[in-house]
């Protein structure tokens, strides 16, 4: 803990400027009767500097004096305790010091200080210890803020690494199983999609360790991800990438659009008898990112029930990173499924 008054320049400067205020009263206060002392500045002073600096050194045992640990009369008699012997001693050394320069004058001097001096003490003790607390709670104030903030970015932290680790499992389990089918059927397009995806997880390794990355670096990963998709449904599936040169070095999370195009081929290839598209297109716009992913499906086959874990997640991301100013919005329009996503731009992590 540090000290109140000491803990930087500018502190100790205005404390000694408020004790240079009350000897300035204090010098107008006592003019009147003793004008032809010409060094009653000097001992009203010195008399102030050493109250000053026996608050400073008392502070060291007022911080012990805590309402929270003692019961409240405990607290007062603790305080009442310190202000006697506080103010006791620093009036036994003002009187030393007024023998010392108002030798001649001593008596008429302390009948006139003695109720000033009490005054001055008891009340700038209260103050001083007023200040004390209540710099004490701005402190911990400060502190809990700060704790409470690094609480929030780790548990931010987590829950985003958690949603993450939700959705790599769920492609990785559909792509051993379609490969296991695959060794069965067709034994190159097994080994072919084998080698696709240790280039996918490769890439995914490193991705998934930062936050936000380039577009550009996103869809690279996506295309590996659907060239595995492609080889599982060949002719099934085809899709095309329509994206803004300037787009292209913005920024979003990572892992995110390969949750997105898997939500596409879940709900649009799956259930299709037919041949279905999927066109991405992305476009910078007053500083945002505008991504468009568009897919076709069947509308007379059965729907594939799903927990709509991605989608969750995906919404969940977007909030947890942008704040809740980033927009997701989905749309059915007869045979066309669209996930539209509007992204403010952070720095690459």
């Amino acid at each position: 803990m540090k000290h109140p008054i000491l803990k930087d320049r500018k502190r100790f400067l205005t404390y000694l400027f408020l004790w240079l205020v009350v000897t300035v009263f204090q010098y107008f206060y006592l003019y009147s009767d003793f004008s032809n002392k010409p060094l009653l500045p000097v001992v009203v002073w010195l008399q102030n500097l050493t109250l000053a600096f026996i608050f400073i050194g008392a502070w060291f045992g007022i911080r012990y004096i805590n309402i929270e640990t003692q019961k409240p009369y405990q607290f007062v008699l603790n305080h009442v305790s310190y202000l006697i012997i506080l103010i006791f001693g620093w009036i036994s050394l003002s009187n030393f010091i007024d023998f010392l320069f108002l030798r001649d004058v001593i008596q008429a001097y302390s009948e006139k200080t003695k109720p000033l001096k009490v005054t001055i003490g008891v009340f700038s003790y209260l103050l001083f210890v007023a200040y004390i607390y209540l710099d004490a709670y701005y402190a911990s104030y400060l502190e809990k803020i700060e704790n409470e903030r690094r609480l929030y970015e780790i548990l931010k932290e987590s829950e985003l690494n958690l949603l993450k680790s939700q959705m790599n499992p769920h492609f990785i389990f559909n792509s051993l199983n379609s490969i296991s089918s695959l060794t069965m059927l067709d034994a190159s397009r097994a080994q072919d999609m084998i080698i696709r995806l240790s280039d996918f997880l490769r890439y995914t390794v490193n991705a998934s360790k930062e936050q936000l990355v380039s577009l550009e670096r996103e869809l690279e990963m996506c295309k590996a991800y659907l060239d595995i998709e492609k080889v599982r449904f060949g002719s099934k599936i085809s899709f095309d990438f329509n994206a803004e040169e300037e787009s292209l070095q913005m920024t979003v999370p990572s892992m995110m659009l390969q949750t997105l195009f898997e939500n596409a081929i879940k709900h649009g290839v799956y259930s299709s008898l037919g041949k279905e598209d999927i066109h991405f297109m992305s476009k910078s716009e007053n500083g945002r990112l505008l991504i468009e992913i568009k897919n076709s499906f069947d509308p007379t086959s059965l729907p594939k029930v799903g927990t709509k874990t991605g989608l969750k997640n995906v919404q969940n991301r977007l909030n947890l990173i942008y704040d809740y100013t980033a927009v997701l919005n989905t749309q059915t329009l007869e045979n066309t499924f669209t996930v539209t996503l509007n992204l403010p731009q952070k720095h690459e992590n």
